[in-house]
């Protein structure tokens, strides 16, 4: 069961706060953000805390793991977020990648967190809606990461050895297709 915690909390986000941070603009380059700027890593860092305050009432070990679990995971979507701000390119896209594996692992252990404390999943709603807005904010980032690989990308030469395909046809010169 999910109860308030008695620490200073701050107020749920509302649906009109909610979309004015989802229409905030992509900066162009993550990396010339400072990663207190970069929208998905306050996300996470707000999943992170939501989950912290999270009040299990089951005594049962593996609940509390689940907990615990869910919780790393979604510190670590946050680390990986703020790693990737520092990074170009490539291995920019590559952490968050694994920044938006972190978080459906976090997902994974909330739905396991309801399994085992015979809550139903929406008394995580508001969890699992971070959790939703943070892999959205990544696939922006992504989207402009790849967008912008592909157009200074040369284009792809064929692999040694092999002829050209011949124009219009996709096919190497000589070949003709079908069962030999």
């Amino acid at each position: 069961m999910k109860t308030p915690s008695s620490a200073p909390s701050t107020p749920p986000a509302t649906a009109s706060s909610r979309s004015s941070t989802a229409a905030t603009p992509l900066p162009p380059d993550m990396t010339a953000a400072d990663h207190h700027d970069i929208e998905a890593w306050n996300t996470a860092i707000r999943l992170a805390a939501s989950i912290g305050r999270l009040k299990i009432g089951s005594n049962l070990r593996a609940s509390q793991e689940a907990h615990e679990r869910a919780f790393e995971a979604a510190g670590e979507a946050a680390a990986r977020i703020a790693e990737a701000g520092a990074r170009e390119g490539q291995a920019q896209a590559a952490i968050l990648r694994e920044a938006r594996g972190a978080l459906a692992a976090c997902r994974s252990w909330l739905h396991v967190l309801a399994a085992l404390t015979n809550e139903p999943e929406t008394v995580f709603a508001d969890e699992l809606e971070l959790i939703e807005q943070a892999g959205k904010q990544i696939n922006a980032y992504l989207r402009v990461a790849e967008r912008a690989g592909a157009a200074g990308a040369p284009a792809r030469q064929p692999a040694a050895g092999r002829p050209a395909p011949q124009p219009g046809t996709g096919r190497p010169p000589g070949r003709l297709g079908g069962p030999r």
